[in-house]
């Protein structure tokens, strides 16, 4: 008897389903290597039976939908349904097929297997078994279950059923599993790439990342549901679709009737006070799993566990959740005010808010502002401000403004604008900023340190450097009136006023790229910060090491600044200040600092570490993340993989720009779309021009050096060369040594060697790969020379500037001096050639019409016992041909290859070696 085998599909149960720019017909979904696994075991004579076992929603019947498809020509096909009403009628799923028996004959067993053996037999194709297809097959009826059993150990049918993991397959199913006749796939929840993949293949186009992610996890990973999700969303119009690109334009769920109804279908199978304990968990998740116990009763927890309709929270806490946002959604929607209101007044006197955790924090405060309940001001601050990162700025808001002390309110309208802004409301946002006053019942240190954060707030929100200069004034002066304020001045405090006051017009000096000046400001800074006790210094210490790794960067030496940026994050600031833009705040220096010193490996992936350690809501990065990916690309050279990157950041930036990176995203749209001679081109351009420049100078700057490169791609005439050169030298005047090289680098790249000298020690004066490449490409086009060329494309390729490395090995091949070898020619067409591979290259013709040396099939095996160490007699014996055979090929193999002998074949070899070369 066969083994029995279980397949654990969790990493294959989807196979890839993006790209189609036409909605699939239904099913949606490819299964990959899950389908053609099952499609094997039917196929296979020792298999009689395959089990799908998942929870609804999963799948299952699109899966056998799509088996069904597979095998029509070759398999009679026949479908049968379980369904709930008929669990307790005997062959009541059978009825299709038994219509021409009478009353008493259906309860003859040999009545209806012999009605099903002719059924069988009209529809068999040839001699093959029929294909029984089951959905839902935990409904069948005992009766059913035995009778479709005892056709598959006739070997008149296969059977495929499908049912939910409890209570699983029928038990006279079963046996044929422990016969070692069947096989057993697991359908697991989707991954959030699979989520992606899956979005995308419904709506037809490009979808933003962050909007998969939300319908990911709002949908638990559920097929089922997450369909639901995205076509109710397109429906109601919070799913749009932008120059195309998906993206939702609403954070709060629009839920509809549809909805709830395929929620209540998979809710069925619990009993009445499962639905209760459901209620209940739904209402106060996360919630203490003995506080349940002791509300609802055990057997009720257990009967949801075992049904995978509730989880418990992690965190090492014994707390209890539901297995997807959606379900909570929905019944927090269907369950009665007055119902509600009881629960809570049941449960709140009995259990604690876990203040540490966010998603105990938010419902339990949310659900005491929906029954109309007071709610502590110092736990409506902590909850907006985690509603705020976590892009609910509804609900930030509605939080913000229950709150009613004064020592809270100037955070609570930092959480107010931090909301409008996320919401794309900016001029809410600086309404409320103008908003804020010195004074009242908050003390000086809090004074400080919120005036500090307000610039902050301002310099992201895009709010100019004159007003921040002005509060900055009016700290100054509140400072110097302090004594005569209730007696409350203190030493910290009056060392903290003129650190904070430099620090607010340090942030200003970061706008307008005033890097020569921020300099010294920054060194008294740092210096004088030991003399600042408790919080605030650690603040302005953030700020400043952040301030400081601008600046480096700016100034061509981002290697060490990013170090300091490492540092500025290491510093555990107070939960409320997340608020006040300051973690992204310190996050964009860290990664411009690893951008600019080339390592964009480095970048990616801290950016990715971001988002799954810091609690920001991956929509407020999601812009940040595409943007990051397209200046890499155009970096390498790709502009054709960096133009729709681009393009789907440009539309997530439109709503949620927590930088100010639409800017720069629009100029490098602009530069990749005319670089390419796209029509989008005067769309980007139009985008830069309508939302202006207002960040970062480091950012900015940039951005105006690629708006400038692309004027010049588009009109030819020479300005957009000069106004790089007037770039270059403003960038000069502050010594920032990385934005004089971008410029330069930029004006080199549009045919400008007008300033080659200049650029060649701007590049090497630049820390990282990136710029000491351009160094050496710099220094190979100002002297010439085929070894200078190939070390210059050797060094791009190592920095993975391809497009560049391509240019130097092609002049390396072009050049005529003495050290063109035929070795350095061999490696430059190799180097060539891996270049056009990553630019996509690979199957177009080039300058030099051997990229890769053409040897023949023949050639490689001669040329590959050979560098094993065979003798040329040895060879010949073993391809059986003559000596003079073998030397003729090896000879016409090292011209091929440019050189003289074997000394030099085997690396020759490998570096001509294609893809397909045999090895």
């Amino acid at each position: 008897m066969k083994e029995p085998r279980r397949h654990d599909n969790a990493a294959a149960v989807h196979g890839p389903v993006g790209g189609n720019t036409t909605r699939p017909p239904e099913p949606w979904l490819d299964y990959g290597h899950l389908l053609l696994g099952i499609t094997a075991a039917i196929r296979a004579d020792d298999c009689s039976a395959v089990f799908i076992v998942g929870d609804s929603g999963l799948g299952a019947s699109s899966l056998l939908a799509q088996l069904g498809s597979v095998f029509r020509e070759d398999l009679a096909i026949v479908p049968i349904h379980g369904s709930p009403s008929l669990t307790s009628v005997p062959y009541g799923v059978l009825a299709p097929y038994l219509a021409h028996l009478s009353v008493s004959d259906i309860s003859s067993r040999v009545a209806v297997l012999r009605a099903l053996w002719d059924y069988l037999e009209g529809v068999r194709i040839g001699t093959g078994p029929a294909l029984l297809l089951v959905d839902d097959a935990h409904y069948l009826d005992d009766a059913t279950c035995a009778m479709l059993t005892e056709l598959v150990q006739a070997e008149w049918a296969k059977i495929v059923a499908a049912c939910v993991p409890r209570p699983g397959v029928p038990e006279p199913l079963l046996r044929l599993w422990h016969e070692g006749t069947a096989e057993w796939f697991d359908l697991e929840p989707l991954t959030a790439e699979q989520a992606h993949e899956l979005c995308e293949a419904l709506l037809g186009g490009i979808v933003l990342n962050g909007t998969s992610h939300g319908f990911w996890i709002e949908a638990g990973g559920n097929t089922l549901l997450l369909k639901t999700l995205v076509r109710e969303a397109e429906s109601s119009g919070t799913l749009v679709q932008r120059h195309g690109v998906w993206l939702k334009t609403a954070a709060t769920p629009v839920h509809t009737v549809k909805l709830e109804a395929v929620v209540k279908l998979q809710l069925m199978r619990i009993s009445a006070a499962g639905r209760d304990a459901l209620n209940l968990i739904a209402l106060a998740e996360p919630v203490d799993e003995s506080l349940i116990n002791a509300v609802v009763g055990e057997t009720a927890v257990q009967e949801l566990l075992e049904q995978h309709l509730i989880q418990p929270a992690g965190q090492g806490m014994a707390t209890l959740r539901l297995v997807n946002p959606v379900y909570g959604e929905v019944l927090r929607s269907i369950v009665p005010a007055a119902q509600s209101l009881q629960l809570h007044r049941q449960l709140i006197s009995r259990m604690d808010v876990l203040e540490d955790n966010p998603d105990s924090l938010l419902r339990m405060v949310t659900w005491s502002l929906d029954c109309g309940s007071d709610v502590p001001d110092r736990l409506l601050i902590r909850a907006a401000v985690l509603a705020a990162k976590l892009q609910q700025s509804e609900t930030a808001l509605r939080m913000a403004a229950a709150v009613q002390e004064t020592q809270w309110q100037a955070i609570a309208q930092a959480v107010m604008a931090r909301s409008y802004f996320n919401l794309g409301r900016r001029d809410e946002a600086a309404a409320v900023l103008a908003q804020a006053t010195l004074g009242g019942d908050t003390g000086p240190s809090q004074i400080v340190s919120g005036s500090l954060l307000h610039a902050v707030t301002r310099a992201a929100v895009g709010q100019s450097a004159a007003l921040i200069l002005t509060d900055a004034g009016v700290l100054r002066e509140w400072g110097e009136q302090l004594p005569g304020l209730h007696g409350q001045q203190t030493p910290a405090a009056k060392a903290a006023v003129p650190i904070a006051v430099t620090l607010m017009e340090l942030v200003a000096g970061s706008l307008e790229g005033d890097y020569e000046r921020m300099g010294a400001g920054l060194e008294r800074v740092l210096l004088q910060i030991g003399s600042v006790e408790g919080p605030s210094s650690v603040l302005f210490k953030a700020l400043a090491l952040s301030l400081e790794s601008e600046r480096l960067c700016a100034l061509g030496a981002a290697i060490q600044g990013r170090l300091l940026a490492i540092e500025a994050a290491a510093l555990a600031q107070p939960p409320e200040n997340d608020v006040f833009f300051l973690p992204e705040f310190i996050a964009a220096r860290h990664v411009m600092c690893a951008l600019a010193a080339g390592d964009w490996g480095e970048a990616q992936e801290f950016l990715d570490r971001y988002y799954e350690s810091s609690g920001v809501a991956m929509a407020s990065f999601g812009g940040a993340a595409y943007l990051l990916l397209g200046y890499v690309a155009i970096r390498q050279g790709k502009t054709g993989d960096a133009l729709p990157l681009l393009t789907a950041g440009l539309e997530a930036l439109r709503d949620s720009d927590p930088q100010n990176l639409f800017g720069l995203c629009a100029a490098m749209a602009f530069y990749a779309a005319a670089g390419t001679g796209l029509p989008e081109a005067d769309r980007f351009r139009a985008d830069f021009k309508a939302r202006g420049q207002h960040g970062m100078h480091l950012l900015e700057a940039q951005a105006s050096n690629f708006f400038e490169a692309a004027l010049e791609l588009l009109k030819g005439d020479g300005s957009g060369v000069e106004a790089l050169h007037l770039n270059a030298d403003e960038a000069a005047k502050e010594d920032a040594t990385f934005l004089e090289l971008h410029a330069l680098e930029l004006a080199l790249g549009l045919g400008d060697t007008s300033r080659l000298d200049r650029f060649c020690e701007t590049a090497a004066a630049t820390e990282g790969n990136w710029a000491q490449a351009l160094a050496e490409y710099g220094r190979a086009l100002k002297f010439g020379g085929a070894d200078r060329y190939f070390s210059a494309g050797e060094k791009l390729h190592a920095a993975s500037v391809y497009h560049l490395a391509a240019k130097a090995y092609g002049l390396a091949l072009g050049a005529s001096d003495r050290s063109r070898t035929k070795e350095l020619t061999a490696a430059a067409r190799a180097g060539l050639a891996r270049c056009n591979e990553e630019l996509g290259h690979g199957g177009e013709e080039s300058q030099h019409e051997s990229v890769l040396p053409k040897l023949t099939k023949r050639e490689w095996d001669i040329v590959n016992l050979a560098v094993r160490g065979l003798s040329d007699r040895q060879i010949a014996d073993t391809l059986l041909i003559s000596v003079r055979t073998v030397e003729g090929h090896l000879y016409r193999c090292y011209s091929k290859l440019g050189i003289t002998g074997r000394d030099a074949l085997a690396g020759a070899a490998a570096a001509a070696r294609g893809p397909s070369e045999p090895g």
